[in-house]
C-alpha cells in the first residue's frame, strides 16, 4: 500500500472516530435532556434557570448548548455549565461527570453533598458510587443504569416511565 493510500485510510478512520464521538455526544444530550422532563424538581426552583454542569465532556456541553438553544424544562430556560473538575461547582440541577472524569466520583459526591440534584455519569457502575445515572453501552447502543434509591437521597422523585426505561441497579 502506498503512502497516499495509507494516508487517506488513517484520515478515513479518524473521521469515523470523530462522527461516533459526535454522535454519542448528541444521543446523551438527548438523554439528559429526557432525564429532566421525568424528575421531580424542587417546587422552589420553578422560577429559576435549569443549570446542567458538565464535568470533561466538551462534546456533550456543546450538544447541549444547541438543545437549550430552543428547548426548556417545564418554563425554565436551560444553562450550561462547563468544567474539568468537579469542586467549585455551581449550583445544578443536573451534573455530568465524563468518562474520562470518573476517577474525580468520590470528591464530586462530597462536593454536591446536600443539593437536590441529579448526578449522571458517562462510565457504567457509577451508581454503586452514589451517581442517580450512569450510561453504558450494550451491543453498540447506548442505555442506562439507574438508582432510584441514589436520586431518592438527593430529595428528587423519578417518573416510573424512566425507571422502566432504565436498568435499575437497586
Amino acid at each position: 500500500m502506498n503512502i497516499l493510500a495509507k494516508f487517506t485510510m488513517i484520515v478515513a478512520l479518524a473521521l469515523v472516530c470523530i462522527s461516533a464521538e459526535a454522535q454519542m455526544a448528541q444521543f446523551q444530550a438527548l438523554y439528559l435532556y429526557n432525564f429532566a422532563k421525568n424528575i421531580g424538581w424542587p417546587a422552589e426552583d420553578a422560577n429559576k434557570e435549569f443549570v446542567i454542569s458538565v464535568i470533561g465532556d466538551n462534546d456533550l456541553a456543546a450538544e447541549l448548548n444547541k438543545l437549550a438553544s430552543t428547548k426548556s424544562i417545564g418554563s425554565r430556560k436551560v444553562v450550561v455549565k462547563e468544567s474539568a473538575t468537579a469542586s467549585g461547582l455551581q449550583k445544578s440541577d443536573i451534573v455530568y461527570l465524563g468518562e474520562s472524569k470518573s476517577s474525580q466520583i468520590s470528591g464530586l459526591m462530597s462536593a454536591q453533598d446536600g443539593n437536590k440534584n441529579l448526578i449522571v455519569c458517562g462510565k457504567n457502575g457509577l451508581c454503586a458510587q452514589g451517581a442517580g445515572i450512569s450510561f453504558l453501552s450494550e451491543g453498540g447502543k447506548l442505555k442506562f443504569e439507574i438508582s432510584n434509591k441514589n436520586i431518592a437521597k438527593r430529595g428528587l422523585q423519578v417518573s416510573q416511565k424512566l425507571l422502566q426505561l432504565g436498568t435499575p441497579v437497586d
